[in-house]
């Protein structure tokens, strides 16, 4: 049921039978720019120091609200414009900041998708170019984001193929954020393709809405602010034939996300399809966690396989593609 043309040879089954592929570096357009032992030494050594520095100042905020758990002291760290992670990153680049100040939103993730489009071409011989070089540029994190942005419009454009003989395909998109993956699969895409956009942050909203919009597609979109809570209803109404929920396993605890991929699996008619993912512990952990104070759910093959499997979808009709780097894992599950 592979979604992508990869050669039978470089399919792997994993410990219940689920499909695993590692795709190619430059397949499909995709980065494997690994950093050396130095470069990450550096990062390690930068890292350690914003976690003393981070973990110190969320100390301090603690006395003052002491019912507050240390995590969401950081958390909340992390998203005001006011504060910075270290003098090496994102003291002296606003590309950085806005990294760290948007982390786990949708911008982001349009800083590192649009990188050599919006940012690069932005950039000259200053300090700020070469900080925001050194990191945003040179990250494997930043690659392989933007390599499952590629994968994923890829697999959506042909799943909305498998979809052909209906007059409308329907596909409902949760945490959608800005979309970007949803809008350049159906821009490329002969079939009636009609998308609902379901995200809790009212910017999200704004900015999909801004992109749909410039490609003249505000026919085949509807948009809802609300959170997961609200899918059982809008899979009543819309019933779509294709759920992609992308990034949002990446803040789901096991139980949370066993739960929710099997609320998804009931509202999938025969055939259908859902399209998410999940990141897998990496060399640059310690960066996202105390640089950009972004924190994650990681999930490696195993335990994404657990997850699908008790959530209903039967193992030979699950497949998880990890983009080169092997830091994303993208997970095809047909009902």
């Amino acid at each position: 049921m592979l979604l992508l043309d990869v050669p039978e040879n470089r399919v792997k089954n994993g410990n219940d039978g689920v499909k695993v592929t590692t795709l190619s570096a430059g397949e499909y357009g995709l980065e494997c720019d690994r950093r050396s032992l130095g470069y990450i030494g550096i990062l390690w050594l930068v890292s350690f120091l914003a976690m003393v520095t981070n973990v110190t100042m969320a100390l301090f905020v603690k006395v003052k609200k002491w019912k507050m758990p240390i995590r969401q002291i950081l958390w909340q760290m992390g998203r005001d414009q006011k504060h910075f992670s270290s003098f090496a990153v994102d003291r002296f680049s606003g590309f950085n900041h806005e990294a760290k100040c948007g982390a786990a939103s949708w911008r982001a993730l349009d800083l590192f998708y649009n990188y050599y489009s919006k940012v690069k071409p932005k950039l000259n011989g200053d300090l700020e170019s070469k900080l925001t070089r050194y990191w945003i540029e040179k990250m494997e994190n930043r690659q392989a984001v933007t390599n499952r942005l590629k994968v994923v419009t890829m697999l959506l454009k042909n799943a909305f193929a498998k979809f052909g003989d209906e007059s409308e395909v329907r596909l409902l998109s949760i945490a959608s954020g800005s979309a970007q993956a949803v809008v350049d699969a159906i821009l490329e895409s002969p079939q009636n393709v009609k998308a609902l956009l379901l995200d809790i942050d009212a910017t999200a909203i704004e900015e999909a809405k801004k992109l749909v919009c410039e490609h003249g597609l505000q026919d085949r979109f509807s948009f809802v602010l609300g959170n997961v809570k609200r899918v059982d209803e809008l899979c009543d109404s819309f019933k779509p034939h294709i759920i992609e929920m992308v990034g949002f396993l990446d803040y789901r605890p096991e139980a949370k996300a066993v739960s929710l991929v099997h609320r998804i699996k009931k509202h999938l008619p025969e055939g259908g399809i859902l399209l998410t993912c999940n990141i897998k512990r990496n060399r640059e952990k310690p960066f996202l966690d105390w640089v950009l104070l972004w924190p994650m759910d990681y999930k490696d093959e195993k335990e994404l396989q657990r997850i699908l499997s008790r959530g209903g979808f039967l193992p030979q009709k699950t497949e998880i593609l990890f983009e080169p780097l092997k830091i994303h894992g993208v997970c095809v599950c047909q009902n």
